[in-house]
């Protein structure tokens, strides 16, 4: 459910939501405007690795720069960290593992900033929700397999090893890739001209410390080695990159692109409400620190005790949630029902039942949330067994912890799969008092913490001087 004329009255109050409806954007073969067949053939692609500005060091706690490269027309781009292999004693009493998505976990926050402003940033949490969220099946598993998800494994002796322990203990250490999926990766259209601004830009990357990053270090931990970017790049011939920015940047004028940024919220719940309970509200928590054009909202929950352990170290060891409202001055925005998933939120003797309301969300939506069974139960003829979506939800990822499906998606645009178009969105900073509303399902029960993401819209703007100097910025709310 949803309330329509909260959403109009507060995007109608929206200065960047009129902005956006008014503004001119770029014009060129490679601006999203442009659609059917391609027809680009002054364009070489490219693979660029860019190298740190600083060296890594072993133990991390640490903010490691980058130099984007001064040309080209940046269309996507990957964190790459190198981790030295641990030590394990042959016989399994002491062994190492990194934690589950070590990735991502590697780090707290990336950002990415020209002349000393924050154009795009972003959390791990808020990466893996974008990407699981939008990955079917296999790609899911791609995705397991560059952030180092895979089950722990058990303590064994060195040819025994599986998992994660493995991965630490026998492999000579890892490369683990994380995809930063920032406005310039939407589309070909959308690519970020490096050629034409008038001072270099940076990747910023704040590294955990190494001891957080293990879930098992009894013996040499995987310390830091290196790490890098990847960067994919459309580069113009000479002739094709005169024309493309006489095209775009006359001077005295401003191009457009829209832009998307993220924002991460959490708060603790020390009591967790059940979905059981009718006549009680929830657990509600303020989200006013979320500011701007809101295109998507993620919402999900984690248990104190996996994060905050000194030995789990679960980051993304999630738990389900079987309702969640968006408030505003106690009027409810949108209201997502029954959305736990399947057997989660099964509990026959308070007569709650069997619900696909979460499920249907996500087929209407078009988001896979990479829902894959784990294909453990064999219906016969002869046998009935319960299909896996209903026995083990929708499936998590190879680790185990973390399941695409407990994370609940408030959204507002027409394509989920899209990040950075204006098809849809609420102006956050014009409601009163939002906040986000959630029940549990039954048996859920300790401190939890929620955790709100949200996908922002801005504007990119290329400002081009009376000289032709070309200075970039992003506008937001």
């Amino acid at each position: 459910m949803s309330n329509p004329s909260l959403i109009h009255r507060s995007n109608a109050n929206s200065s960047l939501y009129n902005t956006i409806k008014a503004r001119n954007s770029k014009q060129d073969v490679f601006s999203y405007v442009n659609e059917g067949e391609s027809n680009i053939c002054p364009v070489a692609r490219s693979k660029v690795i860019v190298n740190p500005t600083t060296s890594m060091a072993s133990g991390g706690n640490q903010t490691i720069k980058f130099e984007l490269p001064p040309f080209g027309l940046c269309e996507d781009m990957y964190l790459q960290t190198k981790f030295l292999q641990g030590g394990t004693n042959a016989d399994g009493s002491n062994d190492v593992a990194l934690v589950d998505f070590a990735g991502a976990f590697s780090f707290t926050r990336v950002r990415i900033t020209y002349q000393n402003a924050t154009l795009w940033e972003a959390t791990p949490e808020a990466l893996l929700c974008g990407l699981y969220t939008r990955a079917d099946a296999s790609k899911s598993v791609q995705l397991d397999t560059m952030l180092g998800s895979a089950p722990l494994g058990a303590a064994a002796a060195v040819g025994s090893l599986i998992g994660r322990r493995a991965l630490a203990s026998v492999n000579g250490g890892q490369v683990l890739t994380c995809p930063l999926k920032a406005w310039f990766t939407e589309s070909l259209g959308r690519a970020w001209d490096l050629y034409s601004l008038s001072s270099r830009a940076y990747v910023e990357v704040d590294y955990r410390a190494n001891a957080d990053l293990h879930e098992v270090a009894d013996s040499t931990k995987c310390l830091f080695d290196d790490c890098n970017l990847v960067c994919y790049m459309a580069e113009l011939s000479p002739e094709e990159l005169v024309r493309y920015q006489a095209n775009n940047y006359a001077p005295n004028s401003v191009s457009s692109q829209i832009g998307y940024s993220t924002t991460l919220f959490s708060d603790s719940i020390s009591s967790p409400v059940l979905i059981t309970a009718t006549s009680t509200a929830g657990n509600k928590v303020k989200i006013q620190s979320i500011s701007g054009l809101v295109r998507r909202l993620f919402v999900f929950a984690t248990l104190d005790t996996d994060r905050s352990s000194a030995t789990a170290k679960s980051y993304m060891s999630t738990v389900d949630i079987a309702q969640v409202k968006l408030l505003a001055n106690n009027q409810s925005v949108y209201e997502l029902e029954n959305c736990a998933v399947a057997l989660d939120n099964l509990n026959l003797s308070a007569g709650n039942g069997f619900h696909t309301d979460g499920v249907l969300e996500a087929f209407r939506n078009n988001l896979p949330m990479g829902f894959r069974g784990n294909n453990s139960d064999n219906e016969t003829t002869t046998t009935y067994s319960v299909p896996d979506v209903v026995t083990t939800g929708a499936g998590t990822t190879k680790g185990g912890k973390f399941s695409p499906a407990h994370v609940k998606v408030i959204n507002f645009g027409y394509n989920p799969q899209d990040r950075a178009s204006a098809d849809g969105s609420l102006s956050l900073s014009q409601l009163g008092q939002p906040e986000i509303e959630v029940k549990f399902p039954t048996g859920t029960s300790g401190a939890h913490t929620l955790h709100v993401v949200a996908e922002i819209l801005n504007i990119a703007t290329y400002n081009v001087s009376s000289n032709g100097s070309i200075n970039f910025k992003v506008i937001t709310e």
